[in-house]
């Protein structure tokens, strides 16, 4: 028996060091902006943003807020442990202070959290034991946070947890009334085998969790890859790990779909060349078409339903729309990401998420009057 997962047989790999050079730099904004860099080493902003280095949207955002006057925090994972100090003093007087790069804030000042990319239990500094006792003491590091943390979270750090489990997201999806591929997820070789010979010629495979593992500055990518029978004498590693099998259909265009709040933006996504395709993420932007689209209001109503059931502020949803113009629901992703569709349409998403944030702070600002 082979000892690596199944999915390690369709692994891509790409230099990580380049993508960070080819990411939007928001000093670059700032200065378009005229919005000075110097900063209080002392603060008290009423916005957490939780993610990592390369998050456009968070950068596009806080560009936003500074713009319009509302100070902001922002804690990446790579600031972990370096540049990250916390204190949560619990006794005759309570007291909660991060600093984050020099600049230190009181937690109970912040109102909202905008949570996006962030896991510590992913990052990666040791080996072995340190390691595991690294990542346990940040990940309950994390927990005090949101503990303390009492105000608005987009999302929700449980919610988004729960929201990214794939089986969760298609049995909701199918309850209440979307259209869902036919779906095995399992780890056992002969379940596998047998989902194969059911639909034979059309199987897809695809991991539970996100697609990219970033390690030693290379990114790891694992993209929904169809099913060969050359690939059927590997079918033992699935042992080792579950996958996600999926009947494919066959596409005529894709869907994403934006939720902030009640608002919803939608983009209709095709290629340029008629290519065949089973990720969009194997497509460049640049063979991409793209077209504004609105919704059947029944799909609407099913999508802002979907976040409420799923208890999600923003989200971003991927359908596929077969050959016979039905609607099938793919995934939803609650972190949101659009900067990839505002590029190359009208879509005023940042705009909308800003509002959003916005009209938040302010009915909190009424609260507490």
């Amino acid at each position: 028996m082979f000892k690596r997962p199944f999915v390690f047989n369709f692994l891509e790999k790409l230099n990580y060091e380049r993508i960070l050079l080819n990411n939007t730099n928001p000093l670059e904004l700032l200065d378009q902006l005229n919005i000075p860099k110097e900063r209080n080493t002392s603060i008290s902003p009423k916005i957490l943003i939780v993610t990592k280095k390369i998050d456009i949207e968070a950068d596009l955002l806080g560009i936003q807020f500074l713009k319009h006057g509302i100070e902001y925090l922002k804690l990446t994972e790579e600031d972990i442990p370096l540049n990250f100090g916390c204190e949560f003093r619990i006794g005759k007087k309570n007291k909660f202070r991060v600093v984050i790069k020099g600049r230190k804030t009181n937690l109970q000042n912040i109102k909202i959290v905008l949570l996006r990319h962030f896991d510590p239990k992913f990052l990666n500094y040791f080996s072995g034991i340190r390691q595991t006792y690294f990542v346990q003491q940040w990940y309950q590091t994390f927990l005090c946070l949101q503990q303390i943390l009492k105000c608005v979270w987009i999302n929700d750090p449980q919610k988004t947890f729960d929201a990214e489990n794939r089986l969760n997201q298609l049995l909701t999806a199918q309850r209440i009334g979307f259209n869902i591929p036919e779906t095995s997820i399992t780890n056992h070789p002969d379940v596998g085998r047998r989902f194969f010979d059911e639909n034979f010629g059309t199987t897809l495979v695809k991991v539970l969790h996100h697609h990219e593992i970033i390690h030693k500055c290379m990114s790891y990518r694992f993209l929904a890859t169809k099913i060969e029978n050359s690939h059927l004498s590997k079918f033992d590693e699935l042992s080792y790990s579950p996958v996600i099998f999926q009947k494919r259909i066959e596409i005529d265009s894709e869907i994403r779909v934006t939720i902030i709040g009640d608002n919803i933006f939608s983009c209709d996504l095709s290629t340029s060349h008629g290519k065949k395709y089973f990720d969009l993420h194997r497509i460049k932007e640049k063979d991409l078409k793209y077209k504004e689209i609105n919704l059947e209001k029944k799909i609407e109503k099913l999508c802002l339903k979907l976040n409420k059931e799923l208890k999600l502020l923003v989200s971003s949803i991927d359908f596929i729309v077969d050959k016979k113009g039905e609607i099938v629901f793919l995934e939803i992703n609650p972190v949101g990401d659009w900067n990839w569709i505002e590029k190359h349409t009208n879509l005023p998403i940042t705009k909308s998420m800003f509002d959003f944030v916005n009209s938040l702070l302010k009915k909190n600002r009424l609260h507490d009057s």
